[in-house]
């Protein structure tokens, strides 16, 4: 088997697989009772969490063979008990396993004020630790802005404002998500299926059993497309052909030394999409979930026929009998598939070209994979280094479904939780406690992720401001108990952890916080921590972490509604997004708010702003901490802020870029700006376009360069001086291509995208 090569250094990947599901704590065999104690203890969440390395090929093929054997006897066994209880879960039929949830220059309107040669002052992306750069839709240098239109990367010139005009663009290879710029590179991340993006690639031939036939060739078609193909000839049982549905991540290095003339330097293809990621100098991290697609089946078709009913149900021991030959069927299957069809690929390939399926390589030995000590899914998490200036990559892979990424500059962590299997407790009295375990892989002299500990504490995190690393120590803000369904029996609770001899052990912990309720909002600031709890007052948390073995609430603060995003405003000032509500926990508007906790044992609550009365009303901030862009500079905040509003006879789309000015003291609402506009040059509300066309006026991202701010939506860009909003915009200019906007009506506007 080939290893993956980029330059000089080889990909070392880590390959975690479910230590439970070997020797004798295998997984329930056909047959066994699926209560059986050994189904339990194979997702027993509350031992150590670790990482155990393979001793040899066979092994990490055996243990990967496991896991995914593990995963389908849960689903299997879960239907068995259905089956047995007269079908009242309702009938699972034939899944697909591991599978993933599938120009114009800007006119000039004004000059405004008279501008620098140079500016000075600019936004740049919001990100949660400062020097550790996060991926987004649109960045600056100042001079530029650098943003994503459809399959686009836009450079426009952005100083002088009242110039503002696109420079160039360059279409990329599937659909980017988002991007790093350093200096002039752009390091672009997008999504797409293999085939679309390497030439060569193998269909697959399926019998009519939903089986393969191995080296099996598509019959000479070229489209690349991915839906069945014509019926086979070859006078077999053989029926169509498909590519396999392969997700892959693109990461296409951009040069943008001449902004008139973009070209692709290199691109990188990596097997699974990516979940997160993060930059530091030359080092880009990607966190890339891969499942693997087989299609097995979770329910005999022997029972679906006749026993639609109870008084034709079939008997238990043909219902188990019917399993117990679907188990054996579907091991073998999962048994037939080979170590090189398991491990992740890579591909690279120059310039524009696109690289050939053949020439991807495997991602390191079989003796760098790790298994986790609990069974944690059927799936890989692939965290890859790039070093975007040598080429150079190394990679770890971690088995199983991991959620959060949190990265200091020291090391990245990946977490999850064990509530993806809690399905498994359908309808039991007794289910075990949610737990997260951690995975510390820390950098080496050379900017490399390599693992170095692992951890767990209770309860679950809602994101990666639950995280944060402060003087060697891990702080983690999780609501635990029966997860964020049973609210009423919940706590959540701050824990300290230390690595010591290749473990995260708690030092510390802080308990107690926000009974019957679970957290919305966490952010470490040094030695304290902020965290808000909701049900149906807010509870703010100040916790001081002074002495991490022994964190404690310093003080609390009960307000109506809750606070989703806490940003640092100034020391002993947060500033927060949220939601507004009353003592009763009914919800209202987009709120604004500042906090001081300059006395952390009475936080007060300084003043706020609301926009909009209610879930009618919503903001991405609420989710999306990079759409919150504040601007210390100028003490100027931007969020984006959509909604319905009531015309009379119909309810109308709305969206609107809202503008504060804020000090400690007081927050300002300045004139909105909206980008509706431009929908009506799109057409507007006529029969092709209507309600769709609305969401690409959505405002999603702001820049400041400046006095001036910059508002973007998918249909293009407004430039406006925030001295003189009564001007209106300074320049404005078109993103989207025409035939890129949507349609509706399929008999007269039948060009439907």
């Amino acid at each position: 088997m080939k290893r993956f090569k980029f330059g000089l250094l080889m990909f070392t990947p880590v390959l975690a697989f479910v230590l439970l599901g070997c020797g004798d704590d295998n997984p329930n065999s056909p047959g066994d009772d699926p209560e059986a104690p050994s189904q339990a203890l194979s997702l027993d969440w509350t031992k150590a969490a670790a990482l155990t390395a393979a001793a040899d090929c066979e092994q990490a093929e055996e243990w990967i063979e496991e896991a995914f054997i593990k995963e389908m006897i849960l689903g299997v066994e879960h239907n068995r008990r259905c089956a047995l209880d007269y079908g009242t879960c309702g009938l699972a039929s034939t899944d697909m396993a591991g599978a993933e949830p599938p120009s114009e220059e800007g006119a000039e309107k004004g000059t405004g004020s008279e501008d620098k040669d140079t500016p000075e002052d600019y936004s740049e992306t919001n990100v949660q630790v400062e020097g550790v750069d996060e991926a987004d839709k649109v960045k600056t240098d100042g001079k530029h802005i650098y943003v994503l239109s459809e399959n686009d990367l836009v450079v426009l010139k952005s100083w002088p404002a009242a110039e503002t005009q696109e420079l160039g663009r360059i279409r990329l290879d599937g659909y980017p998500n988002n991007f790093f710029l350093k200096g002039d590179k752009a390091i672009v991340l997008a999504y797409a299926e293999l085939h679309e993006v390497v030439d060569d690639v193998p269909v697959i031939d399926y019998k009519d059993d939903g089986t393969s036939i191995p080296g099996a060739e598509d019959p000479g078609a070229s489209d690349g497309g991915a839906a069945p193909k014509e019926p086979s000839d070859a006078g077999d049982d053989r029926a169509y052909y498909y590519y396999d549905y392969r997700p892959v991540t693109v990461v296409t290095v951009i040069d943008l030394s001449d902004k008139t003339n973009l070209k692709v330097e290199k691109t990188y293809i990596f097997d699974g999409s990516e979940m997160d990621s993060r930059r530091i100098d030359d080092k880009v991290y990607l966190a890339l979930n891969r499942y693997i697609n087989m299609y097995l089946s979770y329910w005999p078709e022997d029972l679906l026929g006749p026993y639609y009913n109870r008084d034709n149900w079939p008997t238990s021991d043909v219902i188990n009998a019917a399993f117990d030959q679907l188990i054996e069927r579907n091991t073998e299957l999962i048994k037939a598939k080979t170590l090189a069809d398991w491990l992740p690929m890579g591909w690279v390939a120059q310039g524009g070209e696109k690289a050939s399926f053949n020439d991807g390589q495997s991602l390191g030995s079989c003796e760098d994979l790790y298994a986790p000590s609990v069974f944690s899914g059927q799936g890989l998490l692939s965290l890859a280094t790039l070093d975007v200036e040598t080429g150079k990559v190394a990679a770890s892979t971690i088995q199983g479904e991991w959620g959060n990424v949190y990265a200091s500059h020291e090391a990245v962590y990946v977490a999850s939780t064990n509530w993806g299997f809690y399905w498994w407790w359908d309808g039991q009295e007794d289910f075990p406690a949610i737990q997260t375990h951690i995975h510390k892989f820390a950098f080496n002299k050379s900017g490399f992720a390599n693992y170095a500990a692992s951890g767990k504490v209770l309860g679950y995190a809602i994101n990666q401001f639950a995280f944060d690393e402060y003087e060697g120590k891990l702080r983690v803000a999780t609501t635990d108990d029966k997860g964020w369904w049973n609210n009423d029996k919940s706590e959540s609770r701050v824990t300290v952890l230390e690595e010591k001899g290749g473990e995260l052990a708690e030092i510390g912990v802080v308990a107690g916080l926000g009974l019957g309720e679970r957290i919305y909002g966490v952010r470490f600031i040094g030695d304290q921590g902020y965290v808000v709890t909701y049900k149906e007052i807010d509870p703010l948390y100040v916790i001081d972490l002074k002495d991490p073995t022994n964190p404690t609430v310093a003080g609390e603060l009960k307000i109506p509604g809750f606070s989703s995003y806490i940003h640092p405003l100034e020391d002993g000032f947060l500033l927060t997004a949220g939601r507004d509500g009353d003592d009763l926990g009914n919800v209202g508007g987009v709120k604004i708010e500042i906090f001081d906790v300059t006395d952390p044992a009475n936080p007060r609550s300084v003043t706020k702003a609301v926009i909009g009365d209610g879930w009618n009303t919503w903001s991405d901030v609420l989710w999306d901490h990079k759409a919150f862009n504040f601007f210390r500079a100028r003490n100027l905040l931007a969020i984006p802020v959509s909604g319905w509003v009531d015309s009379g006879d119909y309810w109308g789309y709305k969206s609107v870029l809202a503008l504060f000015k804020v000090t400690k003291d007081e927050i300002e609402t300045l004139p909105t700006i909206s980008h509706m506009s431009f929908f009506e040059d799109f057409g507007g509300n006529d029969r092709c376009h209507g309600y769709y066309g609305y969401w690409r006026a959505q405002i999603y991202r702001s820049v400041f360069v400046e006095d001036y701010v910059y508002s973007l939506s998918t249909l293009g860009m407004q430039v406006h001086d925030t001295r003189d909003f009564e001007q209106g915009s300074v320049a404005e200019l078109i993103l989207l291509d025409q035939e890129s906007f949507p349609r509706y009506d399929w008999e007269t506007c039948y060009d439907y995208y």
